[in-house]
């Protein structure tokens, strides 16, 4: 037997009842079905939002952005540019 738990939804302050509302209409229309958070609210994920929900994880979070965009850049920078072979004639 599976129980079922509760969505939760953790997010960066600054926001309001309107924009979690918006939030759990979003998801409840992707998923099919009523989704109503457990709203939790965490100023480390500096804007944005995570959502549990159904053992998934949706992560739509600055702090997330920020880490993959150094990621990007420190990848750019860190991977050598390919050598051009010349053609032995």
């Amino acid at each position: 037997m599976s129980m079922l738990r509760t969505p939760v939804l953790k997010i960066a302050p600054p926001y309001d009842d309107d924009l979690i509302r918006r939030i759990e209409q979003g998801f409840s229309n992707r998923l099919k079905t009523e989704v109503c958070f457990e709203v939790n609210e965490d100023p480390s994920l500096l804007c944005g939002f995570v959502a549990y929900v159904n053992g998934m994880v949706f992560d739509a979070s600055g702090k997330t952005r920020l880490a993959d965009i150094k990621e990007y850049l420190l990848d750019s920078v860190l991977v050598p540019p390919a050598v051009k072979e010349e053609d032995d004639f």
